[in-house]
Order: structure tokens, then C-alpha cells, then sequence
């Protein structure tokens, strides 16, 4: 098939009809003989298939002494048109050769943008609105006569190829632990996201002056279970590094509010990091 057979044919007669429209109506028949006589290498049969799509679709209608004449619709085609074929000749005549066409632009390709993780504002939000406020509840009920309370801390340092594979890592971490605190730390436990790798267990008191001790050895052991199982099993996790830290402390008449028994615990978990790093 002749490259004048295809619908090159058609949309540069679909063009030129609204164009030649938009000045006043006339005949198709002198259309024809118009743009004929320019001898274009295109075949005569697009003129009459674009002539029909544009009745068709409202751009033209019949007008009087056989003449067609452009609608509203129309002119906004013909705008909508200019603005195709504008774009469409440079790069055309470029590919025929034209030395004197606009240069072809250069591909604008974009860095993409670094990932910008909000890792630690969500996790200081959390600690602010939810530990503290369970922490707050526990010591006003404590100090109206109340049962003691302890509060154990977990912290995973997480070494991995890429921060999104850590994240992920952390975030399977601190589900499958808050997840089943209550069969593996006790039923009157209650469990909570600490800072942005870490876990929080506060429990009651219920004769035994030992259980922060061991809460924080069953946290320490359960966060161990779950990191060791993970990166042995998923295959994007093997290589990532990690290191479970834990810390504890008991609530006691002495200590007046809630941020004072955090520090506490805070204070704990840094003391076994300090050891760690002198060993």
C-alpha cells in the first residue's frame, strides 16, 4: 500500500477542510479542486474520508447550494487541530532531511529524587501520644492506691543493604511482637511501638518484685526469635545485621511522673550498650 493510500491522506484533508471553513462556507467540490491543483502526493480518496468524519462527528454541517460550513464544535477543532500539526512538522520535516527545521530538543531526563523518610518524627509522635499517655495513666493510678507497674524496653539496631529493606525489617519486627504480647508476655500485659525500632511491655506488678527482669529477658528473647527467623528465611533480608538491646525498671512511690520511669528505662537501655561497646 502507497504511504499516500494511508491516513496521512485523511488527517491532512481534515486540516485543510476545517481551515478553509473557518473562513466562510462553501462547496466541497471547489475545496477539492483547490487543493488539487497544488498536485500534493496524497490520494484523493482521504479527501472524501475526512470530509464524511467531520460531518459525523458535528465539526460540519450541510449548508445551502450544496455547500458545508463549520460549526462551533469545529472551530474549537481547528484549534485543537493547528496545535497537533504544529507539533508534528518540526519533527517531521527533521526526519525528511529539512537542515533548516528546529533542532530536535534533547531528552530531559530526571534524577529521581531522593526518598525522604519520616521515620523518626512518626516515631517520636507515637512515643509522645501513645507510651507516654498509657505511662501517665498507670502512674495517677499507682499513686491513688493502685497496683506498681514495670516497663520493659526493646530496641532493635537493624544494619541492612537499603533503608526501605530495613524498614521493612522493623516493621515485621515490631507487628509479630505486639501481635502476640499477650500469650508471650502475659495476659495482663499491654504492648506498645517504641521510638522507630523499638518496643515498650508495660505490666503490672503481682507479688513477683522480678518480673522487669523478666519482661525484659522475654522481650529480649521473642524480638531475638523474630529477627533471627526472618533473615534466615526471607531472601531479600539475608546480610542485614542486627542487635537486640533491652532495659527496665519498676515503678516505686518515689518516682512523681511518667517521663521520670521512661528515663529510667532509658537509662538501662544505654547502660547495655555502653558494655557492649566496652566489650
Amino acid at each position: 500500500m502507497r504511504a499516500a493510500a494511508t491516513g496521512l491522506a485523511t488527517a491532512f484533508f481534515r486540516l485543510y477542510l476545517l481551515e478553509a471553513l473557518s473562513a466562510a462556507p462553501a462547496r466541497p467540490g471547489a475545496l477539492l479542486a483547490k487543493i488539487a491543483a497544488e498536485e500534493l502526493p496524497l490520494a484523493t480518496g482521504g479527501f472524501s474520508r475526512a470530509l464524511q468524519a467531520l460531518l459525523e462527528g458535528g465539526y460540519v454541517v450541510p449548508a445551502r447550494d450544496g455547500a458545508v460550513a463549520l460549526t462551533a464544535l469545529g472551530a474549537s477543532e481547528r484549534i485543537a487541530e493547528r496545535e497537533r500539526w504544529q507539533r508534528v512538522i518540526p519533527s517531521a520535516a527533521r526526519l525528511a532531511g529539512d537542515v533548516d527545521s528546529a533542532p530536535r530538543p534533547e531528552p530531559a531526563v530526571a534524577e529521581a529524587a531522593p526518598v525522604t523518610y519520616r521515620a523518626a518524627l512518626v516515631a517520636e509522635m507515637y512515643l509522645d501520644r501513645v507510651l507516654l499517655g498509657a505511662l501517665r495513666e498507670r502512674v495517677a493510678a499507682a499513686r491513688d492506691g493502685g497496683r506498681p507497674f514495670v516497663l520493659a524496653l526493646g530496641m532493635a539496631d537493624v544494619e541492612a543493604a537499603t533503608e526501605a529493606t530495613r524498614r521493612a525489617i522493623v516493621h515485621r519486627l515490631i507487628r509479630a511482637t505486639i501481635g502476640g504480647a499477650a500469650t508471650i508476655f502475659g495476659g495482663d500485659t499491654s504492648a506498645y511501638r517504641y521510638g522507630d525500632a523499638g518496643i515498650a511491655i508495660i505490666a503490672p506488678l503481682v507479688g513477683e518484685s522480678d518480673r522487669a527482669l523478666l519482661l525484659t529477658s522475654l522481650l529480649r528473647a521473642r524480638m531475638d526469635e523474630v529477627l533471627r527467623t526472618m533473615t534466615a528465611s526471607v531472601r531479600a533480608f539475608k546480610g542485614a545485621r542486627y542487635r537486640v538491646r533491652v532495659g527496665g525498671a519498676t515503678w516505686s512511690a518515689g518516682i512523681a511522673t511518667s517521663g521520670e520511669i521512661l528515663r529510667l528505662a532509658q537509662g538501662a537501655l544505654e547502660r547495655e550498650a555502653a558494655s557492649e561497646r566496652a566489650a
